[in-house]
């Protein structure tokens, strides 16, 4: 963040405030599909590596089978989609940022 907040090498830009508040959002969302993630597999290979709910089987799989339609199963799945979808966001913004540096003939000349 300090990188972002302060550049070193600043050509008299100001601080681009939807880059910080997108790095933000990134952060913000991996950090909770991590944190989701590791609750469910410290619930599922310690508290519930017992049958659950009178199955046969048993175990830290069926246990994640079984919460995957529950919120708690849900929410590192739409976590792991909104980080990749602005990511992804992120890279072909930036190409298009990249056809704007030269504008002119001149750029069609070169290439």
């Amino acid at each position: 963040m300090v990188a972002l907040l302060n550049p070193p090498y600043r050509r008299d830009e100001g601080i681009k405030l939807w880059l910080v508040f997108y790095t933000m959002a990134m952060f913000s969302f991996v950090t909770v599909y991590t944190a989701m993630n590791l609750y469910i597999q410290s619930n599922a290979f310690i508290d519930n590596r017992i049958s659950l709910r009178g199955s046969d089987t048993s175990g830290p799989f069926n246990y994640q089978y079984f919460i995957r339609a529950t919120a708690l199963g849900l929410i590192p799945s739409v976590m792991f989609n909104l980080n990749n979808w602005l990511a992804d966001g992120l890279l072909v913004s930036s190409l298009f940022d990249a056809a704007l540096t030269c504008p002119g003939i001149q750029c069609l000349l070169r290439s």
